[in-house]
């Protein structure tokens, strides 16, 4: 036969085996960003989800590398197992810790602690242009100009002075050969009447 006392002990295991999931505690599941990790984006969003719904008190806190807290948050509105924490300005290059107090609702208090690094990668700076020197930025005067309006255009030569001597000896030159020309006729014609005459 069953004694009492084994009787009581059996009903205290079947308590404790009941009472274990009422009394498990929030216990951080995954954190975003990730313990340890690496991130090459600047974070806007720090989060941690946990194994039980969490109660009013549970605080996410971050700080950067000199201590200087920069955001902290709680328990997401849409769900009872995240917290979540929004920085008002990026987090850029540099080391931060999150340090989490997530509550449940036994009382019990489930601390955690995990660090994560920023490096955003530097943008190439972009190639300046070249500036243009005055000889690029405005044509020459040659190179617009037209040959009507070109400095070195060849001026149009005038019409070299006329000699008045060379003129004067060609208009005389008809004159003189007209006179011998009547000089002959006349002593021919002389010459004739006076043969004539004999």
């Amino acid at each position: 036969r069953t004694t009492p006392l084994l009787r009581l002990l059996a009903a205290f295991a079947l308590l404790l085996a009941l009472a274990s999931p009422v009394a498990a505690h929030a216990e951080l599941v995954r954190a975003i960003p990730a313990d340890g990790e690496t991130v090459t984006e600047p974070i806007t969003v720090v989060s941690g989800r946990y194994s039980e719904d969490l109660i009013s008190g549970s605080r996410l806190e971050i700080t950067d590398g000199s201590g200087a807290r920069v955001a902290s948050g709680g328990i997401d509105p849409e769900d009872a197992r995240r917290m979540v924490a929004r920085p008002e300005s990026p987090l850029t290059d540099g080391t931060y810790t999150v340090q989490s107090t997530a509550r449940s609702a036994d009382g019990h208090v489930e601390r955690a602690t995990w660090t994560f690094t920023v490096a955003v990668p530097a943008s190439p700076s972009p190639t300046p242009e070249p500036t243009p020197t005055p000889s690029d930025a405005s044509p020459s005067p040659s190179a617009t100009a037209s040959p009507s309006e070109s400095p070195s255009a060849t001026p149009t030569a005038s019409p070299a002075p006329t000699d008045p001597a060379s003129g004067s000896g060609d208009v005389l030159l008809p004159i003189i050969a007209a006179l011998a020309i009547v000089a002959i006729g006349a002593g021919f014609l002389l010459n004739r009447s006076r043969t004539r005459a004999r």
